[in-house]
């Protein structure tokens, strides 16, 4: 969330970053007159407490006629207040909805750009080697292998969900350990395993809502919402949190199932694994102080970097342009796999630092010192990695000319095979 007092200081510096995102909202003026009359309302208010102050000191020195004059006033004055402070909470909850949309504003060293075409690539690593066959896309080698029933998927929940059976599940469960393993052995995250299922206020707070509300799946009984990704409850757990001093950075790592409607996703990218409703995902999340938020932003991506480096599959890694930023987002790195059935990078990480919003949001801070004020943190968040897309990676990238999959070294131990042969 942006800071009210901000965007009222400011309203040309936010509308030119919300220009820039492409992102720039009706209400933003609206903003500002609700913001003014707020201020007016307060005042009048403040002035009324006090002439109550004087008039409560005149009764105590007042004759008997005079207090039953002012005992009325001071009836009338307290009537007064107690409706414009209605009016201030019902002018500052239109407020705060207000700015629960507004996206985030840009950081300074985002390029301004329009659709996919304005990011900009920063790195590759790895090379495809181009085999002597045509590369087949992993749905097609889902079918080859029987390790993916689709049909069965959508007898059970409807289109785009999938059941993962036989090499297909063992895959997916050894690709989850593996990147844990890594994050916590390695990496020196602590692992986390959340609720599946979040309170409204968490979705707010993460920046969920209320912009994709139509994206998500609500237990409207019960006022909960499907997990959509393991940032949720990992801001979630520490809403309303003072951390003291010496405390920071904390670094989780979290596996859930995510959920997530996916309406008006790319055609090219619904088959296989690549869209679905609900797919697993490690995640990596970070509460930091502020001034070393954009260096943990670069750590958090080479430890995505690396699960894809162990794996030994092609990627390159993508700045964001300022119109492709997520909505809470400052600054955004995409890591894209290199996908040969598809002939195509396709994203498999994203990595952004949120810098206070989520935390604005939230009500998370710290103390920079025993003695200090509470100030607002950094948060920040990466997959670490999207699962199913890994493993669908790892079906394009390790096929061979017989229609089988080569199983990647460091999965073997944890799935005992160092095959996937055709069924």
């Amino acid at each position: 969330m942006l800071s009210l007092d901000f965007v009222c200081q400011h309203p040309e510096v936010v509308r030119e970053a919300l220009r820039k995102r492409g992102d720039l909202p009706p209400d933003l003026d609206d903003i500002l007159r609700l913001a003014e009359q707020r201020r007016g309302l307060i005042h009048r208010r403040d002035g009324l407490y006090v002439t109550l102050k004087h008039v409560r000191e005149d009764v105590r020195s007042a004759s008997a006629e005079k207090k039953v004059v002012l005992n009325k006033q001071v009836k009338s004055l307290t009537r007064d207040i107690h409706q414009l402070e209605l009016q201030i909470t019902d002018v500052e909850t239109r407020l705060h909805l207000m700015l629960l949309t507004l996206p985030n504003l840009p950081h300074s060293s985002v390029v301004e750009g329009t659709g996919a075409s304005g990011n900009q690539e920063i790195r590759r690593w790895g090379k495809w080697q181009e085999p002597h066959f045509t590369p087949q896309p992993h749905w097609e080698l889902n079918k080859r292998l029987g390790i993916v029933d689709m049909e069965g998927g959508v007898r059970v929940a409807g289109s785009r969900f999938v059941a993962l059976k036989g090499a297909g599940a063992r895959l997916e469960r050894a690709l989850i350990s593996f990147m844990l393993d890594v994050h916590t052995r390695v990496h020196g995250y602590t692992e986390v395993m959340p609720p599946f299922l979040t309170l409204r206020s968490a979705m707010e707070g993460a920046g969920q809502l209320p912009r994709f509300e139509a994206q998500a799946y609500a237990c409207s009984v019960d006022d909960l919402y499907l997990n959509p990704t393991a940032e949720v409850p990992l801001v979630g757990m520490h809403s309303g949190t003072i951390f003291p001093a010496h405390t920071l950075p904390l670094r989780y790592a979290a596996w859930t199932t995510a959920f997530r409607r996916e309406a008006g996703s790319s055609a090219r990218q619904n088959r296989g694994l690549l869209r679905l409703h609900q797919f697993n995902k490690v995640e990596l999340f970070q509460f930091v102080e502020p001034a070393y938020s954009y260096q943990v932003l670069e750590e958090i991506v080479w430890h995505a970097e690396r699960i894809l480096q162990i794996l030994e599959l092609p990627y390159r890694v993508v700045e964001l342009c300022s119109s492709q930023l997520p909505f809470a987002s400052s600054k955004t790195y995409d890591l894209e796999v290199w996908m040969p059935g598809l002939d195509e990078f396709v994203e498999i990480s994203s990595v952004s630092n949120c810098e206070t919003f989520q935390a604005r949001r939230s009500d998370i801070k710290y103390r920079p010192t025993p003695r200090a004020g509470a100030e607002y943190v950094h948060t920040l968040n990466g997959s670490g990695l999207a699962v199913g897309r890994t493993l669908a990676a790892i079906l394009e990238n390790y096929q061979q000319a017989d229609g089988s999959v080569v199983v990647p070294k460091v999965l073997r131990p944890y799935v005992g095979m160092s095959q996937v042969a055709p069924v």
